[in-house]
């Protein structure tokens, strides 16, 4: 259905500084805006807490802590993570992983969507939202793989661990996502669009939007559970779970990204898709690899 640019008063419910928002949807997205065949209005979550002038709790912020409280909890008391030694260089870890994480996040995020970088202090402003899950994963990988020679813990055993949990990471980190705006959808008229009405969210205002945030959220939870209740019990050699890992995010952002809107290109595939597409292969590569060790060995 061809778009077509529309005006639509705000409910009195919702109102802002402006009354009316010009925005882009298409005929049938107008009509169910007003039938209010909608997910819903999301206008309270980008900032929970205000504490003082600027300094305010984000929720965003609060669910990648969130996320991390529960990915260190699960982590801590897997039997390997003390095969490994780790209890007394978990903090290191921890520090170098999540500077990595936010970075890596921060400049891919950047790359892909360059109208959102103004100034060199925006790579710092973690609390607005705006990251790339890819970005993070290549940057922990390479960063802490760098660290873990140096503390001489074995590189892949680790990642297998890591790899258990850090979709469940993940998943919770893209509802924050999805309270920011940031990694918006495209304009749809399915029943299940949102439409987002806060001033502050990185989403466009008052447009039917696919919720490409839980389509992730959703994706990255099966992914945990697959790994973990299933696919850790049949792939127990170095290195395997890792490449699963790698493999399942490759498929599951390379899908949701067909439907996102934040990153619209008329090439054939976004970069996203491209570097989701070179952890499919590299992962199935390593698989191969372990495969070949094992024939190997016997």
């Amino acid at each position: 259905m061809r778009p077509v640019s529309v005006r639509l008063q705000r409910s009195q419910d919702y109102e802002a500084q402006n009354s009316y928002f010009v925005i882009i949807v298409t005929n049938r997205n107008v009509q169910n805006y007003k039938q209010g065949n909608f997910l819903g209005f999301f206008s309270m979550w980008h900032t929970v807490l205000n504490i003082y002038g600027p300094l305010s709790i984000h929720g965003y912020g609060l669910m990648i802590a969130l996320g991390l409280l529960v990915f260190l909890y699960l982590l801590q008391r897997d039997p390997r993570f003390i095969q490994l030694k780790l209890e007394d260089r978990l903090s290191g870890l921890l520090i170098i992983g999540i500077l990595a994480a936010l970075f890596g996040g921060r400049i891919l995020f950047f790359i892909t969507n360059p109208e959102f970088y103004g100034q060199f202090i925006d790579l710092f402003t973690f609390f607005k939202g705006g990251f790339s899950i890819l970005g993070s994963v290549l940057a922990v990988f390479i960063t802490l793989s760098a660290y873990l020679y140096y503390l001489k813990i074995p590189i892949v055993p680790f990642f297998d661990l890591i790899a258990l949990y850090t979709p469940l990471l993940q998943s919770i980190a893209r509802i924050g996502c999805f309270f920011a705006g940031c990694c918006y959808g495209l304009p749809t008229s399915a029943p299940w669009a949102i439409i987002y009405t806060d001033q502050e969210s990185i989403a466009p205002l008052y447009v039917c939007l696919h919720p490409t945030q839980l389509y992730s959220a959703i994706g990255l939870l099966l992914i945990f559970v697959l790994l973990y209740f299933v696919l850790q019990y049949r792939f127990t050699k170095p290195g395997q779970l890792g490449c699963l890992y790698l493999l399942l995010i490759g498929l599951e952002r390379f899908i949701v990204e067909y439907w996102r809107g934040d990153e619209v290109t008329d090439a054939l595939f976004s970069l996203n898709q491209y570097v989701a597409a070179a952890l499919i292969i590299g992962a199935l590569v390593g698989l191969g690899i372990t495969y070949l060790i094992k024939i190997k060995k016997k």
